[in-house]
């Protein structure tokens, strides 16, 4: 059953598509928030009160994403959503991770939480529109799959934390992500083709 739930995903070119953005952001986007709290205190010397209004940035900026998209999202732009909040998040978490102020750095990581509702909202309303009914369990349980692959992010991340340091690591971490996206872009194309 697992082997036919993977063939599945591996044949269906719009359901793999997610499946490759999905795995994009689990490897390099999700894992950088655990470092939210490092770069707080070591980069920008704030304190823990500092850090926690820091570190609640990200959720404002998705508690105002979900409601924008709730009111503006319509189905032709899901793949534009699932994308550009993917790339949205990497971008802004870059920034953040090279921010010289507080001010700017919870700036940034409102933009972070603006593209993770982006991409959040849509990866499984991709996934439940890109099947057949019959298929849909078996294609977010090979979701489920892809996201498991951030425990391979966070390794990485903690890695090159230790080896670079936490803003820097946290940078180049995101900045892969942006050109393994672009690099992939063929197999993610599909997406737009047939929103």
């Amino acid at each position: 059953e697992m082997r036919d739930s993977f063939g599945f995903a591996v044949r269906d070119a719009r359901l793999r598509a997610v499946l490759l953005v999905t795995i994009v952001f689990n490897l390099s986007a999700w894992p950088c928030t655990s470092m939210i709290p490092v770069i707080g205190q070591s980069a920008l010397g704030l304190g823990a009160e500092g850090v926690g209004i820091l570190a609640s940035m990200d959720g404002l900026g998705a508690l105002v994403g979900a409601a924008l998209l709730g009111v503006f999202a319509a189905s032709h732009r899901h793949a534009a959503i699932y994308v550009g909040g993917t790339i949205i998040y990497l971008a802004m978490m870059a920034g953040f991770a090279l921010a010289p102020s507080a001010w700017l750095a919870g700036a940034l990581l409102f933009g972070v939480g603006v593209g993770g509702a982006g991409f959040a909202s849509m990866q499984a309303t991709l996934i439940y529109l890109s099947v057949p009914p019959e298929q849909r369990s078996r294609a977010l349980g090979v979701l489920s799959t892809a996201i498991g692959t951030g425990l391979i992010g966070f390794l990485q991340l903690g890695l090159l934390a230790e080896w670079l340091g936490p803003a820097t690591a946290t940078a180049v971490v995101c900045v892969q992500g942006i050109l393994v996206l672009a690099a992939t872009w063929p197999v993610w194309a599909p997406l737009f083709q047939q929103d």
